[in-house]
C-alpha cells in the first residue's frame, strides 16, 4: 500500500481530509516505536509536522510506566518533545476519581510508577479494605495483589480498568497487558472493570479537554483497532490505523471498527505530508 490514492479512491480526497486536521494524536507502542525500536519516519513525521504549525501529541494507555518515563524514552530516541506533550490514561483514570470519588481508598494494582502517579495526586492509597481497586498494566504482578484485588471487590469495592489493551505489542511479539489482567480478575470474581483508556469516551473528553478542539479537529493515530481506532466510532474524529503494531490488513475484514484511513506507517504517512505541503 505505498499509493496513498488506495485509501479512498482518489488522492485528493485523502489530502483534503489530513489538511483539515488541527490537531494528531499519536499511540506510542506499535506507532512510533515497537519496545526500543524506534519506527522508520516517526521523527521526521514529527519535524513536518512542527515546521508547518500543525499540532500533535502523544497518548498511550500503557500504565506499566507513567508520562516522565515516556517523555524520556521519546528525548532519548531523538525528539526533544515538551512535557504537555505527552498523555497517558494514568491521568484519566486519576482524573475520574479525583472528582467523582475524592474520599474514597483506593488499592492499586500496577507498576510503582502507577501508585506513585496515585500518590502524588494524593490520592488515598491503601492495601486492606478498599474502596476502589484500579488494575493497571502490572508488569509486577504477584498472586497476592491479585487475590487482594479479587477479595475486595468480592466486597463490593468499585472494580476500574487503566487501560482495556489484551496486549502489548514489542519487538519480538506481544505480552499480555492490562486487559488481560482484568479478565483473569473477572473470571474469579464475576465483576467486569469499567476502563478508562482508549477508546472510553473518559479518554476522548480528556483530550478534547486538553487541547480545546472538537472531534472534528483531530485525528487519532495508532495500531489497534479495538483502542486506537475506536475511539473515533460514533463521533466526527478522523482514525488513521498504522499497520506497524497489532493490527495486520487481514484483521480488518472481520472487524467491525474500520479506521478513516490506513497507512503502512508513519513513514508513509510523511511521504504523503511532504507531498501535500511541496504542493502548496
Amino acid at each position: 500500500m505505498n499509493d496513498a490514492s488506495k485509501i479512498l479512491g482518489y488522492e485528493q480526497a485523502t489530502i483534503n481530509l489530513l489538511k483539515r486536521i488541527k490537531c494528531f494524536i499519536f499511540d506510542l507502542d506499535g506507532t512510533v516505536y515497537l519496545g526500543n525500536k524506534l519506527l522508520d519516519g516517526s521523527i521526521d513525521f514529527f519535524k513536518i509536522l512542527e515546521k508547518n504549525n500543525i499540532k500533535f501529541k502523544f497518548y498511550t494507555n500503557n500504565s506499566s510506566r507513567n508520562a516522565r518515563v515516556y517523555i524520556k524514552k521519546i528525548k532519548d530516541m531523538g525528539y526533544n518533545l515538551k512535557d504537555d506533550m505527552l498523555l497517558i490514561s494514568n491521568q484519566v483514570i486519576i482524573d475520574h476519581i479525583k472528582k467523582n470519588f475524592p474520599d474514597k481508598s483506593v488499592f492499586v494494582l500496577g507498576n510503582e510508577y502507577l501508585k506513585r502517579d496515585f500518590k502524588d495526586s494524593n490520592i488515598n492509597l491503601v492495601e486492606d479494605n478498599a474502596d476502589i481497586v484500579v488494575a493497571g498494566f502490572d508488569t509486577s504482578l504477584a498472586y497476592e495483589n491479585v487475590s487482594k484485588a479479587c477479595e475486595f471487590i468480592r466486597k463490593g469495592a468499585i472494580f476500574l480498568g487503566v487501560n482495556p489493551d489484551f496486549n502489548c505489542p514489542v519487538e519480538d511479539g506481544f505480552i499480555p497487558d492490562c486487559g488481560s489482567i482484568c479478565a483473569m480478575i473477572t473470571a474469579s470474581t464475576g465483576v467486569k472493570p469499567e476502563f478508562f483508556g482508549k477508546p472510553s469516551n473518559y479518554t476522548l473528553k480528556y483530550i478534547l479537554e486538553d487541547t480545546g478542539l472538537v472531534e472534528s479537529d483531530i485525528a487519532f493515530v495508532g495500531d489497534r483497532l479495538y483502542t486506537d481506532i475506536a475511539i473515533g466510532q460514533k463521533n466526527n474524529a478522523v482514525t488513521i490505523l498504522v499497520l506497524t503494531g497489532e493490527t495486520k490488513e487481514e484483521d480488518l475484514q472481520t472487524s467491525d471498527v474500520k479506521p478513516t484511513l490506513i497507512f503502512d506507517s508513519l513513514d508513509e504517512l510523511k511521504n504523503v505530508f511532504n507531498k501535500i505541503y511541496l504542493n502548496l
